[in-house]
Formats: C-alpha cells, sequence, structure tokens
C-alpha cells in the first residue's frame, strides 16, 4: 500500500467513527514483533554462599528429592533468622545506634509440580520439633502453674472468708482487719507459664498480636502459598492486617493493638518473619497489580529471600541421607533457640539499643561500607526498573541479616562478624539480586502475553478503528477482562507500533476518553 493509499484510508476511518482525520497518524511505521522472556536463573554456589553444615544439608537434601538446592537454601536462611528473632541483632556502624535483627521475609517462586512445598517441608520439620518441644514443656509448666494457682485461690478465700467473719463478729477479733487487709495485699496471683511459638500458619493478626505480645523474640509466619495471603491484605477494611505484617518486618519497634472489644494488646518488640511458596502466574498478576496501584508500600520488596530456580529434571532417588548432617541441622536451631548472645560477648542492650548486639571487625566494617557506598552511589542510581530500585533500596538491612545468621552457626562466634562472613553477604545480595531481576521480568512476560493475545484479535478484524478499553473488556476474551491488564497491554502495542491513542473529548461534556486506532499494516500482515 502507498503513502497516498494510506493516508486515504486513514481518512475513511477516521469520517467512519466521527472524528478529524488530524486527530489520526498520517503514517505508520512497522509492527516491532511481541517479544519478552525472563533472565535467566542464577546459578546457586554452595561453596561461596554458605558455610559447611548448612552447604553440606542443602545439598544432601536437593540431591536426595530431587530439587533446586535454592529451594532448601531460602527456607533454611528464613527459619534460622527466625528462630534467632529478636533475641540479638547487628550494629552496622561503630557510633551510631542502628540495629539489623535477623529476621527475613522470602518464599520460592515455582509451578505446582516444581516440589516447593516438599521441598520447604524439609526445613520446617526443625521449627516443627522445637514447637513439640515447646509443646511438652509448656503441658509441665501449666501443672505446676494449676497447682500454684489453686493453693492462692484457697489463700485468697480464707483471708476474704476471715475478713467476711471479723465484720460480724465486731470487736471481737482475732486479728485486726489492718492486718488482714495486709495478707490479702501480699498474695501474688501466679502468672500463666509462657513458652516460645516459633511458628504459625494461619492465625488472624488479632492472634498474631497476642501470641507476639509474650514472645518477644519474635515468631515465623509460613503459608504454602503465600498469594493468599498478600491478596487478604488488600481486600477493603484489611489495611490494618498489611500494616501489622509491614510493621513486624522491621523487627525491632514496640507495637501496641487497641481495640474496643479486645482491649489493650501490648507487644514490647515486634518481630515477624515471613515464608511461604508462590506460583509464577500468580505472582504475575500481583506484580501487574502493584505496578499499576498507587499504593506500593515496599511490601513486595520486602520479600528479598525470594527464589525462581529453573526445574532440575526429574530422577528416581532412593537413598540414606548422609549421616550426621540432619542432625547438626537439629542441632542449629535447638542451639538458636536458647540463644544467650551475652554468652558470645555481645554488646549488651541500652536505652538506645535496646537488643545485644554484634559488629563487624575491622576488615568486614571496610567490606561492608565500600559495598554499601556501591549500592546507593552507583546501583540504585542507575536502577531504570521502579519496583527493582525499591527492591535494592532495603538490600543493606538483607546484607546485615545475613551476615548475622551465618556468623552464629559458627561453633564459637565472638562479638565480631568476620570478612569471609561479610563477604559471603555481599554473595547472598548478588545472588538474590539476580533472582529478584527474573522475578520482576514476570511482570513484563505478562504485560506481553496479554499484548500478544491482543494483536491476535486486531490482526483477526475483532475491533474496529476507535475502540476503547471498555469495548475490549467487554469481549469478555480470555485473559484480558480486567481494565487493568488491558491498558497495559495497549500501552505495550503502542510502543510496538501495533496501535495508537487518542484523547477524544466525550460529545456530552463528559470525561475525555482514549480511542485506539489500528495501525493498517497489522491487519495487511495478517491478509
Amino acid at each position: 500500500m502507498s503513502s497516498d493509499d494510506l493516508n486515504k484510508r486513514l481518512e475513511q476511518i477516521a469520517h467512519a467513527v466521527g472524528l478529524n482525520a488530524n486527530q489520526i497518524p498520517k503514517s505508520w511505521s512497522e509492527p516491532r514483533p511481541l517479544v519478552a522472556d525472563i533472565p535467566p536463573a542464577p546459578i546457586f554456589n554452595p561453596d561461596v554462599l554458605l558455610p559447611k553444615l548448612l552447604r553440606d544439608f542443602v545439598l544432601d537434601t536437593a540431591d536426595r528429592m530431587p530439587c533446586s538446592p535454592d529451594f532448601i537454601a531460602a527456607p533454611l536462611l528464613v527459619a534460622l533468622g527466625s528462630v534467632i528473632g529478636a533475641k540479638c541483632a547487628l550494629k552496622p556502624k561503630r557510633r551510631d545506634d542502628w540495629l539489623i535483627p535477623a529476621n527475613l521475609w522470602g518464599g520460592i517462586v515455582g509451578d505446582p509440580s516444581s516440589k516447593k512445598t516438599p521441598a520447604i517441608s524439609q526445613v520446617m520439620r526443625f521449627i516443627d520439633g522445637l514447637e513439640l518441644k515447646a509443646s511438652e514443656k509448656s503441658e509441665l509448666l501449666m501443672k505446676g502453674y494449676e497447682a500454684e494457682m489453686a493453693a492462692y485461690v484457697a489463700h485468697r478465700k480464707s483471708i476474704e472468708l476471715e475478713m467476711k467473719n471479723a465484720v460480724k463478729r465486731g470487736t471481737g477479733l482475732n486479728r485486726s482487719m489492718r492486718d488482714l487487709k495486709a495478707d490479702l495485699e501480699s498474695l501474688q496471683e501466679p502468672k500463666a507459664p509462657h513458652v516460645r511459638r516459633f511458628r504459625s500458619n494461619d492465625a488472624t493478626t488479632a492472634k498474631l498480636a497476642d501470641m507476639l505480645s509474650v514472645n518477644p523474640e519474635g515468631m515465623l509466619v509460613f503459608r504454602d502459598e503465600i498469594t493468599g495471603l498478600l491478596a487478604s491484605w488488600d481486600k477493603q477494611g484489611n489495611e490494618g492486617d498489611r500494616a501489622f505484617y509491614l510493621e513486624g518486618w522491621n523487627g525491632t519497634q514496640p507495637y501496641r493493638q487497641d481495640r474496643i472489644a479486645r482491649g489493650e494488646v501490648w507487644i514490647p518488640n515486634h518481630c515477624l518473619s515471613l515464608f511461604g511458596g508462590i506460583q509464577p502466574e500468580l505472582l504475575a498478576r500481583y506484580l501487574i497489580g502493584l505496578s499499576s496501584s498507587f499504593d506500593n508500600d515496599g511490601r513486595m520488596q520486602r520479600f528479598q529471600v525470594l527464589v525462581y530456580p529453573e526445574q532440575v529434571p526429574w530422577s528416581w532417588r532412593d537413598r540414606l541421607p548422609s549421616q550426621g548432617i540432619r542432625e547438626g541441622i537439629r542441632d542449629l536451631f535447638h542451639r538458636f533457640s536458647v540463644l544467650d548472645p551475652d554468652e558470645m560477648g555481645a554488646a549488651p542492650a541500652t536505652e538506645f539499643t535496646k537488643l545485644p548486639s554484634f559488629h563487624f571487625d575491622d576488615e568486614a566494617q571496610q567490606i561492608f561500607i565500600n559495598w554499601s557506598t556501591d549500592l546507593n552511589t552507583v546501583r540504585i542510581p542507575k536502577e531504570a526498573m521502579p519496583l527493582m530500585r525499591q527492591h535494592l533500596a532495603k538490600y543493606e538491612r538483607l546484607f546485615c541479616s545475613i551476615a548475622l545468621i551465618l556468623h552464629l552457626t559458627q561453633v564459637r562466634p565472638g562479638p565480631a562478624v568476620n570478612a569471609e562472613t561479610a563477604m559471603r553477604a555481599a554473595a547472598w545480595t548478588q545472588y538474590l539480586e539476580d533472582h529478584a531481576r527474573r522475578i520482576y521480568g514476570l511482570l513484563e512476560l505478562q504485560q506481553v502475553s496479554a499484548a500478544t493475545a491482543l494483536a491476535r484479535r486486531l490482526k483477526q478484524g475483532k475491533l474496529v478503528n476507535g475502540f476503547t478499553v471498555r469495548e475490549v473488556q467487554r469481549k469478555g476474551w480470555a485473559g484480558l477482562t480486567q481494565t487493568m491488564v488491558i491498558e497495559q497491554a495497549l500501552s505495550v502495542l503502542e510502543d510496538h507500533c501495533y496501535v495508537a491513542g487518542e484523547d477524544q473529548q466525550n460529545p456530552s461534556g463528559g470525561p475525555q476518553t482514549v480511542r485506539f486506532f489500528i495501525n493498517p499494516k497489522v491487519q495487511d500482515a495478517s491478509s
């Protein structure tokens, strides 16, 4: 088709829809191919990322399943950090009182058949073991508490009865009322015993607040499918749930929950870890909603230990675990559950540094300074993707949390994190950054997929020039039923010269409407 023929056709189209021909393009470029692919998954290097005990467990467990070692390493790191919780923190600066605890948020991204749940279960059973021991301890303590409570009630009733009798007798008292009051005031009601809870699967925020009020070290919330939890935060009326979790990620602040029916719940230290599985398609949909909304509060960027590895080819494996490795990890979880930072030389808590703290030694301190300088002056300013830029902005906390966890896995950790551990933490941040780029790549992949589906309809002549987003939505085409998805698909098509959007004044005087005109070359190519 010649340029004159194309212009004539455009004028005919404009006249047909009642528009001025000057409002649509006079010429069109060739439509560019719609192509998108997510970045490849980074290689998991166990020798660089993990000390020997953790490395051996990750490789042995992943080999026996089989599954990607990333599927074992990510929950292991988050689970260990959750047990440490707010028992202690890392103090990244020598003079400042900035503290970073060990709690982390993370997850596994994979298809339903990728063995997400079995892999996570291999780690969560160590948390389950701690929960079982805590439950057994609770039963013993409750028996003692019930006996003490019975004695307290009996003693109180005895004093109260004597006071009633004294009032009836008047002056014929064996004991003065003053003595009886003193005895009653001196009674101490036994306190119900509380043993630490380590994990919750499906608790309301009100119940979590109750549990955290007596668990200042923090807890892990595990969800087999984390997108269900994320979606619940976006429901009208659940804004408080989202805020509760986001504040728990910080891990070092108190939290007060005031309700008319429940009264006051005081959490001395609000510390939450979070982990679960996520399907790529569901995550992509969630990211599309997040990127298009005005309430991006950094909730997705808090999932810093989020991995999306390639699926490992299946093969039959049936062998015993390597001797002593699981037992070593079990003992490590137990050691973290009874961790005493003071015995390791941690600086004691003060009025302004509320947790016992470890610090970097001189060499590790310089590593962190150099890494942080590069992050804040080079990588973040040059990052083009807004979600990724916001993700990187939280990486100083990630570095320090991982460094603290790896430091405490040593047999006899001292007060200072060494250079080797700092280098491992830096390697983790690079590895997780590559995973984050792959995961945020799902956003572009989903957008291009929707654009491709819409382009196919254009080639089939299913839409006419001057169509609107609403008209596309009314068609009810699969994958193109949500306004937000359609708008993003059209944005991609406009960038690739498939359509051109124009703001048109509503004849009835209402708000402007965006109408889209189809590149004639799109339909020519299909004929």
